[in-house]
């Protein structure tokens, strides 16, 4: 980024060097003109240092976010190894679909409230639940 700045610098004092020569412009203007691009060199890497501290804390912040993206994302898979889910079938209840074979098999009619729990933003009333609902099961 330096070096960019840098040429576009140089091309600019050339351009006024030939500028001058086209305008026969004194040695003295000459010089003035060099010193007013050396002064808009200065403003640009003041600038440039001013944006490299500015985009250092930046670049910290989404190394940080990345990381925790990656830990979200681990998380989630977990979540989706540990829980199951199951689509209510008419007739089914709480503590009767719990003791389906494939949620937690014989006597995990007990096990109805942590379904309840699991599904809380979908099962209003626990004792209503309705045909094709997908819920999901918590694993042991």
């Amino acid at each position: 980024m330096k070096s960019k700045v840098f040429i576009v610098v140089l091309l600019l004092i050339l351009s006024t060097v030939l500028f001058a020569q086209n305008q026969k412009m004194t040695e003295t203007e000459v010089l003035d003109a060099i010193s007013m691009e050396q002064a808009r060199l200065d403003a640009a890497n003041a600038k440039l240092e001013e944006c490299k501290n500015t985009h250092s804390p930046l670049m910290t912040e989404v190394e940080n976010l990345r990381k925790e993206k990656e830990d979200l994302i681990a998380q989630l898979n977990n979540l989706k190894e540990t829980r199951g889910f199951y689509t209510v079938k008419p007739g089914d209840w709480l503590s009767k679909l719990a003791e389906y074979k494939e949620v937690y098999g014989k006597g995990g009619w007990k096990r109805w409230p942590e379904i309840y729990r699991a599904n809380k933003r979908l099962i209003k009333d626990p004792n209503l639940i309705y045909p094709n609902w997908k819920l999901t099961i918590p694993r042991p």
